[in-house]
């Protein structure tokens, strides 16, 4: 009984300083000043272009904010949809046909997906 007991205890010991020294081996990789200036590249993207506060509609005699012109129709938006990498809101349509094809933002050039679009749900008034 104390011989299997003893032998659970050293597996146990084992696997835990084997996982204990992979761990800290990889934080060490993770850490080093090599990948360091890699991981920042990677995770720092520039800051994007305030948008254009407001725009003159030239088929309306109503000013209309740019932030409901959508930059690539220049119509009203229809189904709102903001791209996540750049923070500029588009039509989802036209969007969505951009990504598709470019895989990056039309404004700023910054590269995106699919995945990268959110729907914007506005209050019904």
């Amino acid at each position: 009984m104390m011989s299997q007991s003893t032998r659970s205890v050293a597996v146990f010991l084992s696997t835990s300083l084997s996982l204990g020294v992979f761990f800290l081996q990889f934080l060490e990789w993770l850490y080093s000043s090599e990948n360091q200036s890699i991981v920042k590249t990677i995770t720092s993207l520039p800051v994007p272009p305030p948008p254009l506060h407001l725009q003159v509609d030239c088929h309306e005699d109503v000013q209309v904010a740019a932030d409901k012109n959508c930059p690539l129709c220049f119509k009203l938006q229809n189904n709102s949809t903001v791209l996540s990498t750049s923070g500029f809101v588009f039509c989802y349509r036209c969007i969505y046909a951009y990504v598709k094809a470019n895989h990056c933002c039309p404004l700023t050039g910054f590269p995106t997906e699919l995945q990268h679009l959110i729907k914007i749900y506005e209050p019904e008034s």
